[in-house]
């Protein structure tokens, strides 16, 4: 081989034939000779045309370059050729897999190597079209599962997940035997896929019932957790998962809980949004929401459209357009900046009328949104203010950053070290002054509907609807 495929011999046709007709096909891929395969069978080799017809079947899908080179080969004298050609008249359904299947138990094939290579190569290339189309014929014809096959199996499982590719129902019986045998010789991807199959997790490329037709909860479980401790961290979810619907719904019990945490800090949206929802719905004090919001707001900003509308409910509304507001706000602006940062914040995280009043901005800012603390209220104000609220938009952020940096300069007589009830006085006479209508900046709701985000157990009652 050092000889032969020398750089100075690469077009010349004797080298090539000698290797084409040497190596078995799995071989002279492996080797990254398929530039001698095309030369010698281009020349006249049976065994190469035989080969290269066998190939271009399978990763190009190209029905006719395959017929035409084993034509070639059968009349260049390749009797396995001709039968494969027989077997293809013979079959209506689907004579070219027929045709492929004679020819996969040939050792000059040698399927099984050529069959990994198909999959390692077109995995590289992103050419998942072709991955499936070579999966499905792996678990169609009797081809040997070498522990190479059967990697490549597991390797292109999980590229057609991690890719979102939906696959076609396969022969399910094969898969499970090809993922055991890769989990018997540690392979933790494939601990992972098995295990969510014998589970009945569907995931996004295939039913669960595709990988395994039998559900066993005790054993796949016992496989997720194998994957997540070798440090596949996408195995803590299915297994809060599983935990949640076999052993009851308190999310709260130390196992759930253990893997819920583990889920959510390695970066699961649906993981994080469980448990920013689990937190929430038991909330008492403002540190509770915080943490919950924390965590749905992270769900929410990794796509998570349920956090996203969960996020909502915590927001009072208002009423009007957007844009008349910042209208109105921008008038303000020429007689009280200060009141119009209160008013714009007001609008955009749906504040009430004492909410604003009383509301540190410089204190409650948060990354992900603003904390309305109880301990700043006064004796007029009896209702406790603790509210967490997100901010919807990545624009409220800039607004409450660019209002705390205004109030802790000191610039506005409405600052925190002013007295509330001028604070009120000034803001009413603002309004009136440019004849706005406040309900336009402040959440008007009745105090049932106030007291929902502030409560957990209230809010998670309000919005069951939309989690459950």
């Amino acid at each position: 081989m050092k000889y032969l495929s020398h750089q100075s011999l690469e077009n010349f046709p004797p080298s090539a034939k000698i290797i084409a007709e040497a190596l078995p096909l799995g071989e002279l891929v492996r080797r990254n000779l398929l530039v001698a395969l095309t030369t010698a069978a281009h020349c006249g080799s049976a065994s190469a045309s035989l080969k290269l017809g066998f190939w271009l079947a399978l990763t190009r899908n190209d029905e006719a370059s395959a017929l035409r080179l084993l034509s070639q080969a059968s009349q260049n004298g390749s009797a396995d050729a001709s039968a494969a050609l027989t077997a293809l008249a013979q079959d209506q359904k689907n004579p070219l897999r027929a045709a492929l299947s004679y020819l996969a138990v040939l050792p000059e094939i040698d399927a099984s190597g050529a069959l990994a290579q198909m999959l390692s190569s077109t995995i590289k290339t992103g050419d998942f079209q072709t991955v499936v189309r070579v999966l499905e014929f792996v678990t169609l014809i009797p081809v040997e599962r070498s522990p190479e096959l059967c990697d490549a199996v597991c390797d292109a499982l999980v590229a057609t997940h991690d890719s979102r590719i939906s696959m076609p129902e396969m022969n399910s019986d094969c898969l499970q035997s090809i993922l055991e045998d890769c989990v018997r010789r540690g392979n933790s991807a494939a601990a992972l896929i098995l295990g969510r199959a014998l589970c009945g997790i569907d995931v996004v490329f295939a039913w669960s019932s595709s990988l395994a037709l039998k559900r066993n909860v005790k054993e796949g479980r016992a496989l997720l957790l194998r994957a997540a401790e070798a440090g596949l961290n996408e195995a803590w979810f299915p297994l809060y998962q599983v935990h949640t619907e076999f052993q009851g719904s308190d999310e709260n019990s130390r196992p759930s809980g253990f893997f819920l945490q583990k889920a959510a800090a390695s970066g699961n949206p649906s993981a994080k949004r469980q448990l920013g929802m689990s937190i929430l719905k038991s909330a008492v004090a403002i540190e509770e929401f915080e943490s919950g919001m924390q965590w749905m707001t992270q769900a929410a900003h990794q796509g998570d459209v349920i956090a996203r509308n969960l996020l909502r409910t915590l927001v009072l509304p208002t009423r009007g357009e957007d844009q008349e507001a910042y209208q109105a706000i921008v008038e303000i602006t020429r007689h009280d900046p200060g009141v119009a940062h209160r008013l714009l914040i007001a609008r955009d995280f749906g504040l009430t009328k004492e909410e604003t009043i009383c509301a540190d901005f410089s204190l409650g800012i948060r990354p992900w949104g603003l904390v309305i603390s109880n301990s700043m209220g006064d004796g007029k104000f009896r209702q406790p203010f603790s509210r967490a609220i997100p901010a919807l938009e990545a624009s409220f952020l800039d607004h409450l950053n660019v209002a705390a940096n205004y109030f802790q300069q000191g610039k506005s007589g409405t600052s925190k070290d002013t007295d509330n009830r001028q604070a009120w006085h000034m803001l009413e006479h603002v309004l009136n002054l440019c004849r706005c209508d406040e309900s336009l900046f402040f959440a008007q709701v009745p105090d049932a509907t106030l007291a929902s985000p502030r409560q957990g157990t209230s809010w998670a009652h309000s919005v069951e609807k939309l989690w459950s």
